[in-house]
């Protein structure tokens, strides 16, 4: 199989399955010059994208031994289970659009209920998430942190530790969170097939 058909292949599912995505870079990295369907190493590297109607400012997804298979009657890649570690950023503006999105008003719903006020937006700011009513004005009293286990994150109340789930995945490990004064940085492992 040519490594460029691979690469447009990945192009194409990539651009498939995001309704939005800029891809920077793809390399592939094989030790053995035959190239069999099997890839050692796989990076990607893409911006402004948009998943699932969430909003990621970067992408990185590393992934090794990866078996490719394609079906040349339905003009298809095929991804067995392998496993990518994925490094992926997200501004504020990233936050508040995903969270407006018609498809997680259950989510915002739940936060609201958590926070005991309706929000319009997030603000981040040394560590802390604070949600902006309608007039433009928070609880400046009250402000949040992401806390990470295993397969979840969650929204903690600063003031009296109070927990919200708001990501909950086994098929997904969270490895880091970081927060930037203009974004959250999340560090994860996941699963990935594609038929």
């Amino acid at each position: 199989m040519n490594p460029k058909l691979v690469i447009l292949g990945i192009q194409t599912i990539l651009k498939i399955i995001c309704e939005k995505i800029i891809i920077k870079n793809i390399n592939i990295i094989n030790k053995s010059n035959n190239f069999n369907g099997k890839i050692d190493e796989l990076h990607i590297r893409a911006e402004s994208i948009i998943f699932n109607k969430i909003n990621i400012s970067n992408l990185d997804i590393y992934i090794r031994d990866i078996f490719l298979r394609f079906q040349f009657y339905k003009k298809k890649f095929l991804i067995n289970n392998c496993i990518a570690d994925v490094h992926m950023r997200l501004s504020k503006d990233n936050i508040n659009r995903t969270i407006h999105n018609k498809k997680w008003n259950r989510l915002k719903t739940s936060i609201e209920s958590f926070i005991s006020m309706s929000f319009q937006s997030i603000d981040i700011n040394k560590n802390s998430i604070y949600f902006i009513n309608s007039d433009g004005f928070t609880k400046s009293e009250t402000f949040y942190t992401l806390e990470y286990e295993k397969h979840n994150i969650s929204l903690v109340n600063n003031n009296n530790q109070e927990k919200l789930p708001i990501l909950n995945d086994k098929n997904i490990i969270i490895n880091n969170l970081v927060f930037s004064k203009s974004y959250i940085g999340i560090q994860l492992t996941s699963k990935i097939m594609i038929n």
